[in-house]
């Protein structure tokens, strides 16, 4: 308790970001990981190596950008600071962890950015009681002529999710079919920014979600991204992301985790 305090209080990060709970959201991350680490540890491996595949694949390996870089439990940094000239890091926080961990690498850098470009301006929104929901427009920091890979790393379904909260907190709107429809624009509008680029990219995400009860039936199950549709993955998995009785009492969670190369020219 005493070290995740310390860690909210000591990093550094935009007002938004800590008022809306992003923040919060990757210290909650780490004490989950700790926890599940067993049942999440194949997961992070799959993700791994797919990682490792595409890096292989790269002909061109000046720059590549990693969107949703996170605690780096899911991202070979060192293979990736091998095989590129430049690693740049993107995520809406960073940890001082993980500010120390990247440091070893000198040709790795941290941008702290919301690749939606929604939040800031929801919270503002906010704050001064204007019901308007921001669009927002997709951004990727960095990229430029000299990058070779755009990684999206396990965030397409959870782009919406921290402001879809922070908007239901507030009540800035009761509109939950307005609210849905915003959700979903935002992952398509990222989708799509990742498929306009002139340049490889790594897709890896979650699509779909199972929920058993404690005899492994399942009792639910559904779409994680709404109404975007994604192509068949090139590979797929399963990531136990909630044992039996970890996140609800009565029932355990799956995700199905998809990886896409996408030779974009």
């Amino acid at each position: 308790m005493i070290s995740e305090l310390l860690t909210y209080l000591l990093t550094p990060c935009p007002r938004y970001v800590r008022r809306m709970g992003y923040l919060y959201q990757s210290i909650a991350l780490r004490g989950r990981y700790k926890r599940r680490k067993n049942s999440w540890q194949p997961h992070l491996d799959s993700t791994k190596a797919y990682i490792s595949e595409v890096i292989r694949s790269c002909r061109k390996r000046g720059k590549v950008i990693v969107l949703g870089s996170g605690l780096l439990l899911d991202l070979p940094v060192a293979e990736l600071s091998a095989a590129f000239d430049e690693v740049v890091l993107v995520d809406i926080v960073h940890l001082n962890e993980v500010r120390k961990q990247t440091g070893n690498y000198p040709n790795v850098r941290l941008i702290q950015a919301d690749i939606t470009g929604i939040a800031a301006e929801l919270f503002k929104k906010i704050i001064r009681g204007i019901a308007e929901l921001p669009q927002g427009c997709p951004n990727i920091p960095s990229i430029d002529e000299k990058t070779d890979l755009v990684i999206s790393l396990n965030i397409i379904s959870q782009l919406a999710a921290i402001p879809a909260e922070y908007l239901s907190t507030n009540m800035i709107t009761r509109d939950e079919p307005a609210i849905d429809q915003w959700c979903d624009k935002i992952r398509h509008v990222h989708y799509e920014a990742l498929m306009g680029l002139s340049r490889p990219v790594c897709l890896i995400a979650d699509y779909e979600f199972i929920r058993r009860d404690k005899a492994g039936i399942i009792i639910g199950q559904g779409s994680t991204v709404g109404t975007l549709s994604l192509p068949a993955p090139d590979r797929t998995w399963t990531w136990h992301i909630e044992p039996y009785g970890e996140g609800r009492p009565d029932s355990s969670k799956e995700l199905i985790v998809g990886a896409w190369n996408i030779q974009n020219r």
